[in-house]
């Protein structure tokens, strides 16, 4: 009496879980008819799992128990070739194995035999035909979730702040209002400059849900990477990005990889419906993630941005060493036992610079930010400076006189040639071609027109003083935003008021710094003189205008 063993697996949690149990009673009718016996131990059935791979519990049992010796059991039987693997290599090689060990296989739907002389032929061409399958079933679900998208409906998946809606058409996208705000706050603390470890850290002390709790929590942590992807998922501004990435199985295995795909074959699709954070907030966080790269980042060390980029201190990224070049960090008091002080970390660390001077981090920041106030944002400072760049405006428009005089006589020849054309075309009726004629003309003043008025004097000084209502309040949110007090935050956790304090005080100076101070030691007096290049109006700059800004 032979002793077999049975195999039966079917693919995903979407299909019907009794064809495990049909598989298993079908084979073992067929044993039974042929006076064979199956033993219970010997049943090994995979649920939910593809047979694209072949790292399947069931199925690696099955085969260290047919390799093994003594082997348990003769023959192998399964409902069709398909079960042991829709991969057309690893069939051959199950083959291949099992018979080299001495197991005959039986597919019991397609009386398939391995004993056969033609077995390899046939195993062969159904090996073929179930890889194809996978591959055909692929592009038949890929083009139906393209239909679903054209239609807009949702293609899948789950996005935090969003909630999947199911209709009598199929599943739709629509805002979730209770976790909205965490994404609108998210976005907030980051464009204020916190970091995403921060902001990671503040949601998990708070114990505010994270995207996706583990199965059998009601809550899991917060990410830096998954802050990350959603600061970049453009759904949240309100666009819908289709057909972005593709997922591959690595080889032998179920393990799914994610593949980008050309950005021509993306689909997008503009839902002002499903927007959650304004196109302001947007950029905003864009515009300072941009800076940081440009920054901090370095071909040589990719990966995460410079500790500099999301630091604690306030001058943190912002000092360089006068001697060697690198950014000033704190190197001692890190840990609290004595006070903090910056340094250069090349020096401090590995000896190879000179310098080696530290400075208090309480008495540098505040010399530095006293040497700014009194140097470059006193009031005469700002009134020379919109003085300065009144002058500047005034004279370039004063360099437009001989152009705006050409356009106001060119302005009275064409208003004379259409009074012409227009007198012909009433004295000799419609002719398309004085038609076409007075409209070319008529398209020419009314660009002319446009011009001259946008160059009218009256603009400019009104721009100038709106210019210089714009430079005092950005200076009086400067000196705000560097006037640190521990004691600030009453009705906010205080690690994450005074983060999100000095992140904005960091990032407000970045704005006006035209490029790092640079610290060179003196060693006649032990302390630094700091050389740098201050601009009042920063990134509000209107061109490159000269006299925006003073020195250090």
């Amino acid at each position: 009496m032979s002793r077999c063993a049975v195999y039966a697996r079917y693919s995903t949690d979407r299909q019907n879980p009794a064809s495990i149990q049909d598989q298993i009673r079908k084979c073992s009718e067929y044993a039974v008819s042929r006076g064979w016996l199956v033993a219970p131990e010997h049943v090994y059935p995979d649920e939910a799992l593809s047979g694209v791979g072949d790292d399947r519990p069931e199925f690696t049992r099955m085969m260290t128990a047919a390799t093994s010796q003594p082997r348990p059991f003769d023959v192998l039987l399964v409902d069709d070739t398909s079960r042991i693997s829709r991969n057309l290599s690893q069939t051959a090689r199950v083959f291949e194995r099992l018979n080299f060990a001495g197991v005959r296989i039986l597919a019991v739907s397609q009386g398939i035999d391995s004993r056969d002389e033609q077995a390899d032929v046939l195993f062969t061409v159904h090996g073929l035909v179930d890889s194809l399958y996978v591959k055909e079933l692929a592009k038949k679900t890929h083009r139906g979730l393209d239909s679903r998208v054209l239609k807009g409906l949702h293609a899948g998946g789950r996005t935090f702040g969003y909630s999947n809606v199911k209709g009598d058409d199929g599943v739709r996208l629509e805002v979730n209002e209770a976790e909205a705000p965490i994404v609108r706050r998210i976005f907030e603390m980051s464009a204020s400059g916190l970091s995403l470890k921060t902001i990671a850290k503040t949601f998990n002390a708070e114990k505010i849900p994270s995207p996706r709790p583990r199965a059998g929590k009601q809550y899991s942590s917060w990410a830096p990477t998954c802050l990350r992807a959603m600061l970049h998922n453009e759904l949240y501004a309100g666009t819908v990005i289709w057909n972005r990435s593709r997922w591959i199985k690595a080889p032998g295995t179920n393990r799914r990889l994610r593949r980008e795909r050309p950005e021509t074959e993306w689909r997008r699709a503009e839902r002002p419906d499903l927007r959650v954070v304004s196109q302001d907030l947007w950029k905003r966080v864009h515009d300072r993630q941009a800076w940081l790269k440009e920054t901090y980042s370095t071909e040589k060390r990719p990966g995460l941005l410079n500790r500099a980029a999301v630091g604690r201190y306030l001058l943190s990224g912002l000092m360089r060493c006068g001697v060697c070049g690198a950014q000033l960090v704190i190197v001692t008091g890190r840990k609290g036992h004595r006070p903090p002080q910056y340094g250069c970390p090349q020096n401090f660390y590995r000896g190879t610079c000179t310098n080696n001077l530290k400075e208090s981090q309480d008495w540098l920041e505040r010399e530095l930010l006293s040497e700014i106030r009194r140097q470059v944002l006193r009031p005469e400072a700002i009134d020379y400076f919109i003085s300065e760049l009144g002058r500047q405006m005034r004279s370039r428009l004063s360099n437009l006189s001989e152009e705006l005089a050409q356009l106001r006589g060119r302005k009275v020849k064409l208003e004379a040639e259409i009074g012409n054309l227009t007198a012909a075309v009433a004295e000799s009726g419609h002719s398309p071609a004085l038609l076409r004629a007075i409209a070319q003309r008529e398209d020419d003043l009314r660009s002319i027109t446009d011009r001259l008025l946008s160059e009218g004097e009256d603009s400019i000084e009104k721009d100038l003083a709106g210019l210089k209502a714009l430079v005092t309040e950005r200076i009086d949110k400067l000196e705000q935003l560097i006037g640190i007090s521990p004691t600030d935050g009453a009705n906010e956790p205080y690690q994450e008021t005074r983060a999100r304090r000095i992140a904005m005080g960091r990032e407000e100076l970045r704005k006006h710094l035209r490029r790092a101070v640079t610290m060179e030691p003196d060693s006649a007096r032990r302390h630094y003189i700091a050389k740098g290049g201050w601009d009042i109006l920063g990134e509000l700059r209107p061109g490159s205008w000269d006299g925006c800004g003073g020195w250090i």
